[in-house]
């Protein structure tokens, strides 16, 4: 099933880039944000909605994992649904997810940058300031992608180890300030409010499965893909549900009045002023680092479609030094300034969360297609333990946030999804005719 050789891409990465990317995408700008979200919704029963969207992840990340052994071409989530469901499930599982998940955040991103820079310094609330930050960021991970991935990656390991190092460091201090009674609570929630709470943290923990798009790029990626797949997830389960506690055991009831910056009060309750300025800089590096992984990834997917012939070939081509898909990150790095730039993206935001849930949905139903036509097991892949009934869990669970979904969204991605599909038809209409005459 392997398609290296028509790639032509290096196997330069390991385990831990793998790992780093994982971590690199979901503790982004959400983590932020969000306990003080799920408090809201939940009080002191918040952390049942993030074990129980670790639960899912984790069920998520071993039938993800056992796909990603069995399939070495790069492309991740966009691949295994083509090489399970054809061409036509393919086209739309790439564009809804470099398009529709890949650029939407990346143009959320770049403005979440615009906006913490902003809080140092107000020039940053013009346009053109702020267009000169998008330019200037893009300009550097667009160098370094086009450079080689091994470049890129020294990068956002960089910034990946700054942030997680400041967030563990917060979490150890923080500690010895929580008081228990902030963390006890009689009873259990009810059930819609869980799944409004898990609806919210489900966002924070997308985009780690972006990860095993560079499968083509990795060494070993039969055991380097799913392991390290399911060893970031583990990491990020931790650093979540570690650092909510200690946000909320330390300023319980006060997070309602600090919904826009429970963290920066975290650390301003525990080291005043210093505190708070260091977690906006921290927060700035943890956008940086999603922002970086997510654009040096979605490339990998586009580049895939051209090799399958869905996308135009120019996206195939690779730089003839450096050996990377030079014109997909070019098309990429101009797509992503003009949305963010131009302020598009928020008005295709919702399709996010409910183009990733259904993408999600294709890997799991992918999952088990190759499991049922496997004939005999091979010794080469990586099998979920109990994987039928991980595998049914994770999609009824699926099922269940998306239809918390509110009916704008599930308007828009089945609108979205109804596009591309007479978009592919259209396109292989002209194809089928354009060889015609050539023959």
């Amino acid at each position: 099933m392997s398609q290296i050789k028509e790639e032509g891409l290096k196997r330069e990465l390991g385990i831990w880039d793998v790992i780093t990317n994982v971590l690199s995408i979901s503790i982004g700008s959400g983590i932020f944000l969000l306990p003080a979200l799920v408090y809201a919704i939940l009080g002191h029963a918040s952390i049942l909605a993030y074990l129980l969207c670790g639960v899912i992840f984790l069920c998520l990340g071993l039938c993800f994992g056992e796909v990603s052994s069995r399939i070495e071409d790069t492309g991740g989530v966009y691949v295994y649904i083509e090489r399970a469901f054809g061409p036509l499930a393919g086209f739309v599982a790439n564009i809804l997810y470099w398009f529709g998940v890949g650029v939407m955040a990346c143009g959320a991103l770049l403005n979440a940058l615009a906006d913490i820079a902003a809080s140092f310094f107000p020039i940053f609330e013009t346009f053109g300031a702020r267009l000169t930050l998008f330019s200037l960021i893009l300009g550097i991970i667009t160098f370094l992608s086009i450079k080689g991935i091994k470049d890129s990656m020294i990068l956002i390991r960089t910034l990946t180890f700054l942030k997680v190092t400041a967030l563990v460091g917060l979490v150890i201090f923080g500690f010895s300030f929580v008081d228990q009674v902030n963390l006890s609570w009689e009873g259990w929630p009810k059930f819609n409010q869980l799944g409004e709470a898990s609806l919210l943290l489900i966002f924070a923990f997308l985009g780690g499965e972006l990860s095993l798009s560079v499968s083509g790029e990795l060494k070993n990626p039969k055991r380097t893909a799913p392991l390290g797949f399911i060893i970031g997830i583990i990491g990020v389960v931790l650093v979540f549900c570690s650092l909510h506690l200690v946000v909320q055991g330390v300023l319980g009831e006060a997070l309602i009045a600090n919904q826009e910056a429970p963290l920066a009060q975290l650390a301003k309750t525990i080291s005043g002023k210093l505190g708070f300025t260091l977690i906006l800089i921290v927060s700035f590096i943890a956008v940086w680092s999603t922002f970086s992984s997510i654009f040096l990834l979605k490339s990998r997917i586009v580049f895939a479609a051209a090799i399958d012939g869905l996308l135009p070939d120019i996206f195939s081509k690779l730089h003839p030094r450096y050996g990377t898909p030079v014109f997909g990150i070019l098309f990429l790095a101009v797509l992503d300034l003009v949305f963010a730039a131009s302020g598009s993206f928020r008005y295709l935001l919702i399709l996010v969360t409910a183009a990733s849930i259904v993408v999600y949905v294709g890997v799991i139903l992918a999952f088990f297609k190759f499991r049922i036509k496997e004939k005999v097991r091979s010794e080469k892949v990586f099998y979920a333990p109990a994987g039928y009934v991980l595998g049914s869990f994770a999609l009824v669970a699926l099922g269940w946030i998306f239809f918390q979904l509110a009916q704008n969204e599930l308007v828009a991605v089945g609108l979205f999804i109804v596009f591309l599909a007479i978009l592919y038809y259209i396109l292989n209409y002209f194809k089928i005719s354009k060889k015609k005459e050539i023959d």
